[in-house]
């Protein structure tokens, strides 16, 4: 997770002052409600059910007021508001959550987005990157993070519009990210970087990409050396703090030196190909096709999502003339969600997926690996001790 919003856009505020513009407001008793909403959102006239008006929140809820003073009733008016659910209130218009109006304002003009999003390289205007959704709309974000810069990343984001900021080649909205994370999968980032010795607290070695500083938690002593040029894939160590404050803090999955490999990390999902016999692929969420030609046992299942790591195999010849052949180097990532049960041959995973979890290799510091299962609270537990726990 970046930022230190939630991914839900319900502000708890409480609005003092006078109302603006129409003045409208409705108090709301003197006791303090237990459960109070508060926002900015606008209002909308839904022509069903004879007409009536509602509040579209700018996370998207939508709220539908039994109160709503008669100067507000104005479609497309922008307001701040403070409302409490109305418990027990059956309506006919079955629109949005009944509510109570405890103040709201007009005037506020702040516009807010939330969706899921993919990341898109835009080659216009010496190259960015911008979001677009699942329903098509384009954003421009003037503050995308360096390590959410790789093209066809799934995610789910709450930006701020920026109604005065200049978009750059006339695409998309210009936005202020607010929070941003992944839908699935895990963070990788992958290219060219300088070893490089900072001299700060006690001295360490960094990596200095084109994209942004990566501090390396586990950079093998053979690669300390100031001034290599490498090639990388490394891992995003989310929400983990360092003495050194440098960079951002990644666990390195496969280091070369500059022009010895090629590296590719892609999220995508394996794919059984009906030719030469057969064998399987795996078509990225960019829409490249790879052909893993070491691809485990585990992961040959028709419409399983992963995430993996892979080396170019330059000079390779196949029969199949499918996709682009890679050495699989690791896979930190599966979920059978988008393929129903799949007949991984780890019961431990099986067992993880069915109930509804997550399931992830990650790597021992002596490069073993072994299996997480991943709650949707974000408790991590050993697959195996949770397959042993419950059966």
């Amino acid at each position: 997770m970046t930022g230190s919003y939630p991914n839900y856009l319900v502000i708890f505020c409480v609005l003092f002052g006078a109302v603006a513009a129409c003045g409208c407001m409705a108090a709301g008793g003197e006791d303090e409600p237990a459960v109070r909403i508060s926002g900015n959102g606008t209002i909308t006239f839904v022509d069903l059910e004879g007409g009536f008006y509602g509040i579209v929140a700018d996370d998207g809820e939508r709220y539908l007021p039994a109160d709503l003073p008669t100067e507000c009733r104005q479609d497309g008016l922008r307001v701040a508001f403070a409302v409490e659910p109305a418990s027990e209130t059956a309506t006919i218009q079955q629109w949005g959550t009944p509510v109570e109006i405890v103040e709201i304002a007009a005037g506020d003009t702040r516009r807010t987005v939330a969706a899921n999003a993919t990341v898109t390289y835009i080659d216009l205007e010496g190259g960015f990157y911008g979001l677009v959704t699942d329903d098509g709309r384009k954003f421009l974000p003037g503050n995308l993070p360096a390590e959410y810069r790789q093209d066809g990343l799934l995610v789910q984001f709450s930006a701020d519009v920026q109604d005065d900021a200049a978009g750059i080649g006339m695409w998309g909205i210009p936005v202020e990210i607010r929070s941003i994370e992944l839908v699935e999968g895990v963070l990788l980032v992958s290219g060219n970087a300088t070893v490089t010795y900072i001299d700060l607290e006690g001295g360490f070695y960094g990596l200095v990409a084109d994209d942004g500083n990566y501090l390396p938690l586990d950079l093998n002593e053979s690669w300390q050396a100031d001034g290599t040029n490498v090639t990388f894939v490394a891992r995003i160590k989310e929400n983990t703090m360092t003495i050194q404050q440098w960079g951002t803090p990644v666990e390195v999955i496969a280091i070369e030196r500059a022009g010895n490999a090629t590296y590719v990390a892609k999220t995508g999902t394996v794919t059984y190909i009906d030719l030469e016999g057969g064998f399987y692929g795996i078509v990225a969420d960019d829409g490249e096709r790879y052909l893993p030609l070491d691809l485990a046992e585990t992961y040959r299942v028709d419409g399983l999502r992963l995430t993996f790591v892979g080396e170019v195999a330059r000079d390779t010849m196949t029969i199949q003339q499918w996709g682009t052949p890679v050495e699989v180097i690791a896979v930190p990532w599966i979920s059978a969600a988008c393929g129903g049960n799949v007949g991984i041959a780890n019961p431990a995973a099986v067992w993880c997926i069915e109930q509804g979890h997550t399931y992830e290799i990650r790597k021992n510091p002596d490069g073993s690996e072994y299996g997480v299962c991943i709650f949707a609270n974000g408790t991590v537990i050993d697959a195996w001790d949770y397959y042993r726990q419950t059966h």
